[in-house]
């Protein structure tokens, strides 16, 4: 996972609204409920925008700004898909290349010898994650995930939402 922080950025935040864009209204509410709650474990007060946010209006700029106006909300994540795409992933035989045995003249399987590698098509998605600075309404940190050939939604979800809140407290954005 790569990660940007503004260089003059020096204090956490203490009360995160977290913004999963998707075509899905369940997933985002998955995504949602299970970056606030735990955000919750490690004591950082987090709101799920669909508290303040309906599923009919439109997410953008001026709605996020109207949901949070008067709220204790310091800073806003937003998660949104950047690519979708299936790549070829090649595995080599665990014997490797310089191997040039057969399976008769060997005490290896046969099917171990036959297996010179294999391929097979894996899912990539690669999410973008900003956190915005309620007041300037400015970006202050951003990190690009990737996951590979995920088995469900709420494998991605889990995955996701552990590398950036380590990230986000090793990066100083929040405490």
């Amino acid at each position: 996972m790569q990660s940007w922080k503004e260089t003059e950025h020096t204090h956490a935040y203490k009360h995160l609204m977290i913004i999963g864009i998707s075509d899905s209204q369940q997933t985002r509410q998955i995504y949602e409920k299970h970056f606030v709650a735990e955000l919750k474990k490690r004591n950082v007060t987090a709101t799920p925008s669909y508290e303040l946010i309906n599923s009919k209006q439109k997410m953008n700029r001026e709605t996020v700004v109207a949901a949070i106006r008067g709220a204790d909300i310091d800073a806003i994540l937003v998660t949104y898909l950047v690519s979708a795409d299936a790549e070829i992933k090649h595995r080599d035989s665990p014997l490797g290349a310089s191997y040039s045995g057969t399976a008769e003249g060997s005490q290896i399987s046969a099917t171990i010898v036959t297996n010179r590698g294999r391929s097979r098509t894996e899912e990539v998605f690669v999410l973008k994650n900003d956190i915005y600075d309620a007041q300037s309404k400015t970006l202050v940190w951003s990190a690009q995930t990737e996951t590979v050939g995920p088995e469900s939604v709420d494998v991605v979800v889990t995955e996701v939402t552990d590398l950036l809140i380590d990230r986000m407290f090793s990066d100083g954005i929040v405490k």
